[in-house]
C-alpha cells in the first residue's frame, strides 16, 4: 500500500492509503482540502445540531420524602425566575422509587440562552442546588451538559410514528 501525506499549514496532516493514480490522489487531496478550507480556524464541526441544551444535577436520595423535599426548593422556588430567562424551555424531573435516584433537568433552547444562564443566572440557582444537595445521601448533586432534542407528540416531532405497539420490540 502507497501512503501519501499531504500537510496543510497550520493544519493537521491528512493521509491517504492505498493504491492510487495521480488523478485520484489529487481529486481526494482537494475534497480534503476544500473540507478544511470551510471551516474557520478553531471551529468545531458538530455532527448533532443544537437546538437545545440542558443542564441534568443527579443524586441518590434516602426516600421519596427527601425527593419531594428536593422538588420544592429547585422546583418551587427557582421555577419562578428561570421562566422570566430567555430561552428557557422547562425543567424535568426523574425520580426512581426502586433504586430512588434522582434527576432534575433544567432546558434552554439554543446554546446562547444556555451560556447565558451559566454565565449570569447559574449562581442564583446554585444556593438551591446546594440546600437540596444536603437531602442527597452523598450531601452533593453531580452535574452534566447535554445537547437535548425532543422527539415524539409533545416534541413536535414524529420519531416514535415508525415504532411498533408492542413496548417490548424495543
Amino acid at each position: 500500500n502507497l501512503v501519501r501525506t499531504h500537510t496543510l499549514p497550520e493544519h493537521s496532516s491528512i493521509a491517504f492509503s492505498g493504491t492510487l493514480s495521480l488523478s485520484q490522489d489529487l481529486s481526494m487531496f482537494r475534497k480534503a482540502v476544500s473540507r478544511v478550507i470551510r471551516q474557520p480556524l478553531g471551529a468545531r464541526s458538530f455532527g448533532i445540531e443544537i437546538k437545545q441544551v440542558a443542564r441534568m444535577a443527579t443524586c441518590k436520595v434516602s426516600s421519596e420524602v427527601d425527593a419531594e423535599t428536593i422538588d420544592s426548593i429547585i422546583i418551587g422556588k427557582g421555577l419562578p425566575k428561570l421562566k422570566q430567562l430567555k430561552g428557557f424551555a422547562g425543567i424535568e424531573r426523574y425520580f426512581c422509587k426502586e433504586h430512588l435516584d434522582y434527576k432534575i433537568i433544567v432546558s434552554f433552547q439554543g446554546l446562547q440562552n444556555f451560556k447565558t444562564y451559566m454565565e449570569v443566572h447559574e449562581k442564583d440557582m446554585e444556593e438551591k442546588f446546594i440546600e437540596a444537595s444536603k437531602l442527597s445521601t452523598t450531601s452533593t448533586m453531580e452535574f452534566q451538559n447535554f445537547v437535548s432534542n425532543k422527539y415524539g407528540s409533545f416534541g413536535g416531532g414524529s420519531a416514535f410514528d415508525c415504532l411498533s405497539d408492542d413496548f417490548t420490540a424495543y
